[in-house]
This record gives C-alpha cells, sequence and structure tokens, in this order.
C-alpha cells in the first residue's frame, strides 16, 4: 500500500498543472518555496542519497537513488548546464485524503528549461519530486 501510494503521489505531480491553490491550513508560500529549492539544489548537484534521506520514511522506502538519477538523466538530457533559477512558486494540492504543499520551480539551462515539483506534507516532510524540461 505505501509503494502505491508513493507512485500515486509521483505520478499525480507528473499529470497535475501548475495553476495555483491554496496551500494547507499551516503552510506558507514561502517555506515552501525555499525548502523547494533546497531540494533542487541537490537534485541540480547529483546528490540523490541526500534528496532520498529527506523524503518520509513511508514514501523514501520505495525510491532508490537509481529512479531520482534516472529522472534526472531524462530533464536534464541535451538541456546544458545549469544556468540559474527563473521562477519559483507554491501552490496547494490533495490526493487520497492527504492535502499538501508543492513548491514549483522553473530553471534555466544553457539550451532548456526544467521545470521541478517538489512536494510536502503539512509536516514539511518530503513526500514526491518530479523534473521534466520546457
Amino acid at each position: 500500500m505505501k509503494k502505491v501510494m508513493a507512485v500515486c503521489l509521483l505520478g499525480l505531480l507528473l499529470l497535475t498543472g501548475c495553476s495555483p491553490a491554496p496551500l494547507p491550513e499551516g503552510m506558507d508560500d514561502e517555506t515552501v518555496e525555499e525548502a523547494g529549492w533546497e531540494v533542487v539544489q541537490l537534485l541540480i548537484d547529483g546528490d540523490y542519497a541526500a534528496v532520498l534521506d529527506q523524503f518520509r520514511e513511508d514514501v523514501g522506502e520505495n525510491l532508490t537513488e537509481e529512479q531520482i538519477s534516472a529522472m534526472m538523466d531524462k530533464a536534464q538530457e541535451d538541456a546544458g548546464d545549469f544556468i540559474s533559477r527563473l521562477d519559483r512558486m507554491a501552490t496547494g494540492q490533495s490526493s487520497d485524503g492527504e492535502d499538501y504543499g508543492v513548491a514549483v520551480i522553473l530553471c534555466e539551462y544553457q539550451k532548456e528549461k526544467v521545470l521541478f515539483r517538489v512536494a510536502f506534507d503539512q509536516d514539511m516532510a518530503l513526500i514526491g519530486i518530479e523534473a521534466s524540461q520546457q
């Protein structure tokens, strides 16, 4: 069941758009955006072990560094070197009765833009990541 939840949360992140929705009560934009940016920096640096360590236990136990690496390889394929963060926002989402916040961060690379989505539960534990070229 936990594996299914992790896959569903990651899948939901892939399918949802960036239309802003209110964050769950107790979460604020700045905190979600900053925490998301910290995860994105680890992803860009290739520190997938540190990213895995931040996942909530029930989600992270079903993920591997290799899965994160494969996601990043695809997102950064032919994008060139990272240049800068272009924009960021926070939005609320809900899945299987759980409300959570998502940091949406757009980054510029030499040849492409890469969009990151980083999801946190209401206790600010990492519960999902997604990266894709735009």
